[in-house]
């Protein structure tokens, strides 16, 4: 999907560039529940389908900071839902996450 969008080839995707891929993704899972949308995404960020397994919070603060370029407060997003404070982002600390 990144190549599909890195306009100056780059090798990684600008905020404008991210915007046309969720655009893609929307038109293709139309019909598509929030929950499978936020299982998607669990997936993607190192979870499992079966919503096993867990999210590194470093590896998601890099997509968000340096992959996305997004300048949001993560981490404190990130504390405030993994109440353990082990950093790994279990699916249902996740899908609160998303829903903050």
């Amino acid at each position: 999907m990144i190549s599909d969008v890195d306009e100056n080839m780059s090798g990684s995707i600008d905020f404008g560039e991210f915007l046309k891929v969720v655009q893609g993704a929307k038109q293709r899972v139309s019909g598509q529940s929030d929950d499978e949308e936020i299982l998607d995404a669990f997936v993607a960020c190192g979870g499992k389908p079966d919503k096993t397994g867990h999210v590194r919070k470093d590896n998601l603060v890099k997509i968000i900071k340096n992959d996305f370029g997004l300048n949001i407060n993560i981490e404190e997003l990130i504390n405030k839902v993994d109440g353990s404070g082990s950093g790994n982002i279990n699916f249902s600390d996740f899908q609160l996450l998303l829903s903050s």
